[in-house]
């Protein structure tokens, strides 16, 4: 059997090396390609995991690519995950609640955090939604009480995924898993019309004819959810006083900030992304290992910390805070484990080894790096960038330049066309690179941080000729220091890990699909050669 093939069917558990990173997801777009089934890509980070992303949808633009990101808040925090994370979370479970097995390829793009993490039961996601087109008869009452009972934050202007706003006979809100916010137009109890508007101007754009809509919260507030929360919060914390808010807010069916770390207490149980997934392929980067061991400890010393505050009484003058036990919102190792074990996984290195019975080669390493070109500062690095790419291209490989922007893409391949790399052309995709003729070279718009070569592939990525980005991070301050400073403000000093300061002079993470914006970027100093080009996004 061929070695993609192998790698997308083989039965068990191997390790794949050579596997660098953007070689990575070649694998797997070709693994849910040749398999024709779900693929999920496990990656230590959201930085890679948005990576990922782009590259899986580069490689395989035919197959749709799902992120599922972790909530972007501390274990045992006092904040709720952003709407527009829950909105990916809840948009992508509902999609895999009703794929069916027949149904065709699919990438699923999460991280450690993520699969770690329970979630609310299949079967609640899947029946968990409410249809409606236009011409449809539906009442104001019936569609404001599934808002509401579904986790909508009533609103008098739509800004942000899981708001609405109600203005007479029309709707406006806007469900997970819509990139723009919905007005529907009632003429009486009529469903006129549905737009999508601009959340920013308020301005309505394109029609569509039929929406589904999804809950926007993990955590629901129907009234047997309520009920749940309030038995099972007592069996567990005992009766709950006046200066409990949480209770409080919850029992009167209001959201609460931070409810969300109470999740299991709002179902009968949860369920983890493996029982939505039990006859995927998981492949695991090489960083997986090292962020499960990292996520368990923070797990145990956030909630370890949160039960000496409550046994001490030392959150005098804060809302009290009652931890769950880490098992029933995360899974155990042995958890774990045993889901590992029953699905087909594949433990990616970037690393090259022998093969074995465990272990095979898929081909890749890393390419070629202009550093020391860029040192001797007599040299010049896009001259011998196009030098190099000539003889690749006149030995059968096939080339393609990434690039960070779609500026920066018609700017390298200027450069380099005119430093001898003759019939450079764009490509949006990985198959308009195939179809390029065998004397063409293509240039993408693909972050990559380092190029790759495998057997007739070669990407020179755009920092390995200019080097290093340096990146002004323009992300707001961590919402998850508000755990600490809620607890710690009026006690001693106590063990907790505080949140790791940004690495000089590294990209930043960024963020999923509809959760905002790349940071803006220059080139860092000492990066350039004679002949570089200025960088400017």
């Amino acid at each position: 059997m061929e070695k993609l093939s192998y790698i997308a069917k083989a039965e068990g558990r191997f390790a794949v090396s050579g596997a660098p990173g953007g070689f990575d997801a070649y694998l797997v777009a070709e693994a849910a390609r040749r398999s024709q089934s779900v693929v999920v890509f496990v990656l230590g980070d959201d930085v890679h995991a948005q990576a990922a992303m782009e590259a899986v949808a580069f490689f395989a633009p035919d197959v749709p690519v799902l992120g599922f990101p972790a909530w972007d808040c501390l274990p045992y925090d006092r904040v709720s995950p952003k709407p527009d994370i829950e909105s990916t979370r809840l948009a992508t479970l509902a999609k895999l609640a009703r794929h069916e097995k027949d149904s065709g390829p699919a990438v699923v793009i999460t991280t450690v955090n993520a699969l770690l993490q329970r979630v609310p039961p299949r079967a609640t996601i899947a029946e968990a939604s409410f249809y409606a087109h236009v011409g449809n008869t539906i009442e104001h009452e019936v569609l404001t009480a599934f808002l509401v009972r579904n986790g909508y934050v009533r609103a008098s202007t739509v800004r942000e995924p899981g708001d609405f706003a109600l203005r007479g006979g029309i709707v406006d809100l806007w469900p997970p898993g819509t990139a723009l916010p919905l007005r529907l137009d009632f003429f009486g109890a009529s469903l006129d019309a549905i737009r999508t508007f601009d959340a920013e101007t308020q301005l309505s754009k394109g029609q569509i004819t039929e929406i589904e809509l999804l809950p926007a919260t993990e955590a629901p507030l129907d009234p047997d959810s309520i009920t749940r929360f309030r038995t099972g919060y007592v069996a567990t914390f005992g009766p709950a006083g006046s200066d409990d808010p949480l209770y409080e807010a919850v029992s009167a069916g209001r959201k609460h900030q931070g409810m969300e770390h109470w999740l299991p207490l709002f179902h009968d149980k949860l369920d983890t992304l493996f029982d939505y997934l039990p006859r995927a392929l998981f492949l695991l980067s090489h960083q997986t290992e090292d962020a499960k061991t990292a996520r368990f400890e923070l797990i145990d010393d956030y909630y370890q910390t949160r039960k000496q505050f409550r046994r001490t009484g030392a959150t005098e003058g804060s809302a009290p805070y009652k931890p769950l036990p880490p098992d029933t919102l995360y899974l155990t190792s042995e958890e774990w484990s045993t889901n590992l074990a029953v699905h087909k996984v594949r433990d990616l290195s970037p690393f090259q080894a022998p093969e074995s019975k465990t272990s095979i080669d898929a081909g890749g390493r890393l390419g070629r790096d202009f550093a020391p070109e860029r040192a001797a500062g007599n040299v010049n690095v896009f001259q011998s960038a196009a030098d190099h790419l000539t003889a690749l291209r006149k030995a059968g490989k096939r080339v393609v330049v990434a690039a960070w922007s779609e500026g920066s893409a018609e700017r390298m391949g200027g450069v380099l066309a005119d430093h001898g790399l003759t019939a450079i052309r764009p490509v949006a995709h990985w198959d308009d690179a195939l179809k390029l003729h065998a004397d063409a070279a293509g240039v993408a718009v693909l972050a990559l941080d380092h190029g790759f070569e495998a057997d007739k592939i070669v990407f020179l990525a755009e920092q390995d000729v200019l080097g290093d980005r340096m990146v002004r991070s323009h992300t707001r301050a961590r919402r998850a220091q508000n755990c600490r400073a809620c607890t710690i403000s009026r006690t001693a000093p106590v063990a907790w890990p505080p949140p790791s300061p940004p690495t000089p002079r590294t990209r930043p993470s960024r963020t999923w699909p509809g959760c905002g914006s790349r940071p803006r970027t220059r080139r860092s100093p000492g990066g350039s050669s004679p002949g570089a080009i200025s960088r400017s996004t």
